[in-house]
């Protein structure tokens, strides 16, 4: 009888750190959301990660080198806005990665465009990639969380 009530203290003792976890996941969940924007910063840097970024079109270029745009010959990053808009924000089902720029859809997808102005062909250029190492990475933060 006594092992009995030292199981289910023991079982009872188990289910309340349980709680506290789903309370306190919080920590875990910004800590995974900081590591995918910070590997979408790198796909940035890299200028596409695991496979590069298709060139940019040479007109892109032109426009650039006469003042039109303010960046350089990098991809997607004429003025970084896109790039610096990258965040990450806690949601009930757990962490969303994204941007709020209106243009990012077109740009990670592509478009494959159409008559007028505004309709000009872009190429898929994803930016929100998360990367194998980020869902090992991931992986332990959690473990790590778990096993505490």
């Amino acid at each position: 009888m006594a092992e009995d009530i030292q199981g289910l203290s023991r079982l009872l003792g188990r289910v309340r750190r349980l709680a506290d976890d789903a309370r306190d996941a919080e920590r875990p969940l910004k800590a995974a959301g900081e590591v995918i924007r910070r590997s979408v910063e790198k796909n940035f840097r890299a200028q596409g990660r695991p496979r590069k970024w298709e060139k940019l079109a040479s007109s892109t270029l032109g426009k650039r080198r006469r003042g039109r745009g303010r960046g350089g010959p990098q991809i997607l990053v004429d003025t970084a806005r896109l790039k610096n808009s990258i965040g990450y924000r806690l949601v009930t089902e757990g962490v969303e990665v994204g941007t709020n720029v209106r243009y990012a859809m077109r740009q990670h997808f592509g478009y494959p465009g159409g008559a007028g102005r505004g309709h000009s062909k872009t190429p898929a250029r994803p930016i929100l990639m998360v990367q194998s190492e980020d869902i090992s990475t991931i992986a332990d933060i959690f473990r790590r969380h778990v096993e505490r």
